[in-house]
């Protein structure tokens, strides 16, 4: 068989750069059941400009695949050039099947789409022939007992790739109540035999992928055995590889000195901690199972390893309020730069405790689908949904107060808006101060034209210019051009402190 295996991809962080590992690793099952496939990964590879809505279909009528393969959060798949995309496979009886974070929250509606002929929930890894082979259309796998090594090389223009996502281990033993990610990949952690078929993976890379410059450690839970993440890095260290590595994430209650110079000496400069809320009431309802000043310790621990810490919090979890939210800010800002501050507002994940939550209140209908956070162009995001205790429109400016506050530079690349939003409910002072304190020249001479690159924003070479110029020395320019155009009767947002 010819199959075709599809990431329909989304505007985030990693947008050009890092390849969908759950479709590479489906590629090599189906090649070791003797079938051809490519992957059309535009996540990885993004159509050109003003081609997104037709590249798929078009490379479906040229193909013509046996059968089609779609990996999709359920955002894409709300996307009308997806279901457009879906008709056309339908109407040229291309059987269809559906895995990823969308058919593992919405397989019960997927069953009775009647376009959609298998339904993969769980780990692919040495079972295509298996998934082909069964008479339902909802396959629950379960977690695989082996680790398939990915076949990028199946990617159109995989020779572009410059990121390499790895999992060292799978899974995760916590059941934290806004998590996705049990539900994905489980919550028993499985760590990779760290063999010679493990390393032989990373010797190949030189070969498939000479443009490779970074490994991506993608776990859930990297540091759930700390001794086995150690075992790795020490290996792979000793091994001499010549590729920086980047972990996503860690628990700050499974790090210590000895691995985080180990981090150290492998290139990380930045490490990700989840910490969601620095409000306690909101943290305990999360049941991460740790606690806040473990959280803190980790941080300055980081901090003294000569590494930044990455810190992840969410507005509008269960129980969040804009009282509590200030709490959290609050939180934040007791410790010293260098931290990078990354505020989301809250996506509840169907099948998860917290998406429960605001169903059995009504402030969300099962079947919820939010939109997508990550057009940093398109900052404060819009609130996702209203609830009794914050508004939609709260939680959006609750975000933009974050950012502000806690000194993010990424805001101006939504300057403009965020100017006028500023001005209109009671943070212009917030705004001055940010614009005058906040790392913004340094934001845009080095990270703004690789995301420009790499297709992540939608500003232009001459736009980015123009911004970058008001950042010569003494010319902050923070006065609107067109001030008299504001309203005057303005809401003040009763969490903010002009």
């Amino acid at each position: 068989m010819n199959v075709l295996l599809w990431k329909p991809g989304v505007y985030d962080s990693t947008r050009g750069e890092l390849p969908t590992i759950g479709l590479a690793i489906l590629a090599t099952t189906i090649i070791d059941a003797g079938h051809h496939v490519t992957i059309a990964d535009h996540h990885f590879n993004p159509p050109a400009v003003g081609e997104e809505e037709t590249a798929f279909i078009d490379l479906l009528k040229e193909t013509k695949p046996d059968l089609l393969g779609i990996s999709a959060v359920s955002h894409e798949w709300a996307m009308p050039r997806v279901q457009a995309a879906i008709n056309t496979a339908h109407e040229m009886g291309i059987p269809i099947w559906v895995g990823g974070p969308h058919a593992i929250a919405f397989w019960d509606i997927l069953e009775q789409d009647e376009r959609i002929t298998k339904v993969v929930i769980g780990e692919a890894d040495g079972r295509f022939q298996d998934i082909l082979d069964s008479e339902e259309k909802v396959l629950r796998l379960g977690r695989s007992e082996v680790f398939n090594e990915p076949t990028f090389s199946a990617m159109i223009n995989s020779e572009n790739l410059v990121d390499y996502p790895l999992f060292v281990s799978r899974g995760c033993h916590y059941n934290c109540t806004f998590c996705a990610a049990t539900k994905v990949f489980g919550s028993r952690w499985r760590g990779r035999s760290l063999d010679t078929a493990f390393w032989d993976e990373l010797d190949r890379i030189a070969v498939n992928h000479p443009k490779c410059k970074m490994i991506s450690i993608i776990d859930d839970a990297f540091t759930q055995d700390l001794e086995h993440a150690k075992d790795f890095l020490k290996e792979y260290l000793r091994r001499g590889y010549p590729y920086q590595v980047s972990v996503f994430n860690v628990r700050a209650d499974y790090i210590d000195e000895e691995f985080l110079d180990l981090l150290k000496q492998t290139g990380v400069e930045t490490l990700a901690v989840g910490i969601e809320s620095g409000d306690p009431e909101v943290f305990r309802k999360l049941r991460k199972g740790e606690k806040l000043d473990t959280i803190a310790t980790a941080i300055r621990m980081i901090q003294k390893a000569g590494i930044t810490p990455w810190m992840n919090m969410v507005i509008g979890l269960p129980g969040d309020t804009i009282e509590a939210h200030r709490r959290s800010i609050e939180w934040v800002l007791q410790f010293d730069q260098p931290r990078i501050v990354q505020w989301l507002i809250f996506t509840p994940f169907r099948g998860t405790p917290a998406y429960d939550y605001f169903v059995e209140r009504g402030e969300i209908e099962d079947g919820y689908i939010p939109n997508f956070q990550g057009r940093y162009e398109k900052l404060p995001d819009d609130g996702m949904f209203d609830s009794a205790e914050f508004s939609r429109e709260e939680k959006s400016l609750a975000q933009l107060e974050a950012f502000l506050r806690c000194r993010v530079p990424i805001l101006i690349l939504s300057d403009e808006r965020v100017r006028e939003l500023c001005k209109k409910h009671g943070m212009w002072e917030l705004y001055e101060e940010w614009r005058a304190t906040a790392p913004i020249k340094e934001f845009l001479e080095k990270t703004v034209p690789n995301k420009i690159a790499k297709g992540q924003e939608s500003m232009n070479e001459e736009e980015y210019h123009d911004l970058l110029a008001q950042f010569k020395e003494g010319e902050i320019g923070v006065e609107f051009k067109n001030d008299n155009e504001l309203p005057t009767d303005h809401f003040v947002y009763k969490g903010a402190n002009p």
